[in-house]
């Protein structure tokens, strides 16, 4: 007796969204740092980091097939922020900087960094998660009296993590 089997991938292929008006990067994020509130209140701009997965050559006669690996490599994230008058934000990171260099306090190395995407009307729309955060470099801050406008100081703040995840 030959039987039929329903095969459904309903569990396994992505839902067509309901929202099809396209992200606005303009719109807006909010950062949550627990080691770095001032980092969190003056961030400008943040990069979502590119994640690729590695590839496995397969000789395939006089071609080469290519399939999936099994390891992904994620980039670093980078926040630009703007530096506050008395430079706390500044402190704060450099400060992070040094504890990552003191092995004998491992527990105050990493934080949890989670970004919210905003919508047109402000109102948190997607959740990135980022595990195990810590800061690898922090930008230099250029001071200048040959400026005739008013000039914010901005620093790019650089972070390596364990991954990213959307919730």
């Amino acid at each position: 007796m030959n039987k039929t089997y329903a095969i459904s991938n309903t569990d396994t292929l992505p839902k067509v969204t309901s929202n099809k008006n396209p992200l606005v990067v303009s719109d807006g994020f909010r950062l949550v740092f627990a080691r770095a509130p001032n980092t969190q209140y003056f961030a400008q701009s943040i990069i979502i980091p590119s994640v690729s997965v590695n590839e496995v050559a397969i000789p395939r006669g006089r071609n080469t097939a290519y399939v999936p690996g099994d390891t992904m490599s994620f980039e670093p994230v980078t926040i630009t922020m703007m530096v506050s008058e008395n430079m706390d934000n500044f402190a704060e990171i450099y400060a992070w900087l040094n504890r990552t260099v003191d092995a004998a306090k491992y527990d105050d190395k990493f934080d949890d960094l989670t970004i919210y995407v905003l919508t047109s009307k402000n109102n948190p729309n997607k959740k990135i998660f980022f595990r195990n955060v810590f800061p690898t470099s922090i930008g230099n801050v250029n001071f200048s009296v040959q400026e005739a406008d008013v000039v914010y100081a901005t620093v790019d703040v650089t972070f390596r993590y364990d991954y990213f995840t959307f919730e």
